[in-house]
């Protein structure tokens, strides 16, 4: 099992708990973590996180590689992409502004979970995100990761299932 993780498990901590000046140990596992190939991410998570120029981009390029971010397009990904864009446009459940923001391509929900679905028994998403099935204003990561049998946790899940702290 590999975690690929999404851009909040950066921005978050960053902008909140563990600012990469303050929490460094948090930072040094994630630096560790990835070396170990543990954890990865996607080149639309980078495309995102690197759009702002702050102390978390300056971190993230002198500490991770980038073979971290592993590359969005190939065949079968972008078949899923497809799908998963379909299942999105076409659910009567969801307002139109949820589907437009989930859409959106310079975010990187859709692309986490169109790579994992390709082969969800290899992946886990690592998310901030908490699963709403019942809210129709916005498509939550944990909901289409649920959709497609993709496993999505939350990142204090994934150190307890590494058996790791920080």
């Amino acid at each position: 099992m590999k975690y690929i993780i999404d851009s909040n498990c950066f921005v978050t901590p960053h902008r909140t708990f563990c600012p990469t000046d303050v929490g460094v140990s948090f930072w040094n596992k994630i630096r560790l973590l990835a070396e170990e190939e543990k954890i990865c991410s996607l080149d639309k998570v980078r495309d995102e996180l690197y759009s702002n120029s702050d102390d978390l981009k300056i971190w993230m390029t002198s500490n991770l590689s980038e073979d971290f971010f592993l590359p969005f397009d190939n065949n079968f990904s972008i078949q899923r992409l497809s799908i998963i864009t379909q299942w999105a446009a076409s659910n009567s459940f969801y307002t139109s502004k949820a589907k437009e923001k989930f859409l959106r391509m310079d975010k990187a929900d859709i692309y986490l979970a169109s790579f994992a679905s390709v082969n969800p028994q290899e992946w886990t998403i690592v998310s901030m995100e908490r699963s709403a099935p019942n809210s129709t204003g916005e498509i939550k990561l944990p909901d289409v990761c649920r959709q497609y049998h993709v496993k999505c946790i939350q990142i204090q899940e994934m150190f307890r299932e590494i058996g790791d702290v920080y």
